[in-house]
């Protein structure tokens, strides 16, 4: 049973850790298997990045570029495994620093909320800026008083949690698999990172960056997620990054 909570894990989440570094996506040379994602031809994009591996084992670019992909696909470590193997294979240190420094902020991020991880229900409310999810209440610790800030499909942790557009980014809750019920307002928290796996309702595959989630929502069709939420209209979603879903009924 959910046990309801307003915002106490909210707080614990994000006083867990300090914000991560502002490492930048890095730039690899723009592959074909790129343009077929753009294009939401996925299916093809993969098949494309494992071939350019078997047929180049040792191509430090091939290789990061399939660890990338499974990083967004929400296979962090193999992601990671392979971006650190294309250092070894020549890729420049500036550039398996750049590409792995994300990964390695959202693995810190699912092994923290991991440890402290415990069902919730948390009331939210709508959101206050273009493309946030909702209004996420952050307990601010001996102060005793709420912040509300727009929760953001990128990451920003919660070093924009001040200011006049408060905001935390979607990797400080995204290993409790949040699902939304959106006629209630009221966000759930689990403790197992697999409980999406059993949810029923229809499934769309999601890729996340550091700047956003891409849903397919149709063959050849991509949205950032806010907007693919807003096209949808569920009356419940939760969203799996860690698996590369997003269910919704």
């Amino acid at each position: 049973m959910i046990e309801r909570r307003v915002f106490a894990l909210a707080g614990v989440l994000l006083a867990l850790a300090p914000a991560p570094s502002a490492a930048q996506a890095a730039l690899l040379p723009r592959s074909q298997a790129e343009s077929l994602i753009d294009a939401g031809r996925w299916t093809e994009a993969e098949e494309m990045l494992y071939a350019g591996v078997r047929a180049r084992p040792r191509d430090p670019i091939a290789r990061a570029r399939l660890g990338r992909y499974l990083a967004e696909k929400g296979a962090l470590r193999a992601g990671l495994v392979l971006i650190e193997e294309a250092g070894e294979f020549g890729l420049p240190t500036t550039t398996v620093r750049s590409l792995a420094t994300p990964v390695r902020t959202l693995l810190d991020w699912r092994e923290r909320v991991a440890s402290s991880a415990r069902d919730a229900t948390i009331p939210v409310r709508p959101p206050a800026g273009d493309g946030a999810l909702m209004r996420f209440p952050i307990s601010r610790g001996a102060r005793g008083d709420t912040l509300w800030a727009d929760l953001v499909p990128r990451m920003v942790a919660s070093d924009s949690a001040s200011g006049a557009n408060p905001c935390v980014g979607i990797e400080t809750i995204d290993g409790a698999v949040p699902s939304f019920d959106v006629a209630n307002h009221v966000l759930a928290l689990h403790a197992d990172s697999r409980s999406a796996l059993g949810a029923v309702g229809r499934r769309y595959p999601v890729l996340r960056s550091d700047h956003d989630v891409r849903v397919l929502v149709a063959p050849g069709r991509v949205r950032p997620l806010a907007e693919a939420l807003r096209e949808l209209t569920p009356r419940w979603w939760q969203l799996d990054l860690p698996h590369g879903w997003l269910v919704v009924r």
